[in-house]
């Protein structure tokens, strides 16, 4: 028994009903005028996935100026995952921008990704909420 076994149960004790919704795009691309041009969202369904507040430690690990956003830890384990998608949350590196996940009516971007894998088939995300994008 690994360290992260619990919270591998957890993931299917406390899973979201019907999963997450998460798009993710790959890196942006520059065009002919030499302006970056996003690439088109793929989305895809994490299942199972369990959610819930960031508190404590784990908010400490953030900047200071983003501690005042809300922010959501998600768990999935690699099977959450479907196939032709790689498995775990992408951040905005390696070739892709911040996973984009749905979750309660609300958008939250992918900040900081913990894989825990190999010690206990867990993918850990932290999201922050994204801003509406509100017209004026």
């Amino acid at each position: 028994m690994t360290f992260m076994d619990p919270v591998a149960t957890l993931v299917d004790d406390f899973k979201i009903a019907g999963g997450l919704v998460v798009d993710r795009r790959a890196a942006p691309v520059k065009n002919s005028m030499h302006a970056y041009v996003p690439q088109t969202a793929v989305p895809f369904t994490v299942n199972p996935v369990a959610a819930h507040n960031v508190t404590g430690r784990d908010l400490d690990f953030l900047p200071e100026a983003d501690r005042n956003t809300e922010t959501v830890q998600f768990y999935a384990r690699d099977g959450s995952f479907p196939g032709g998608v790689a498995r775990g949350w992408k951040i905005s590196d390696d070739g892709f921008d911040a996973d984009v996940v749905h979750y309660n009516g609300r958008i939250f971007r992918v900040v900081q990704v913990r894989n825990f894998s190999v010690q206990g088939r867990v993918w850990c995300a932290i999201g922050q909420l994204m801003e509406p994008q509100v017209s004026g």
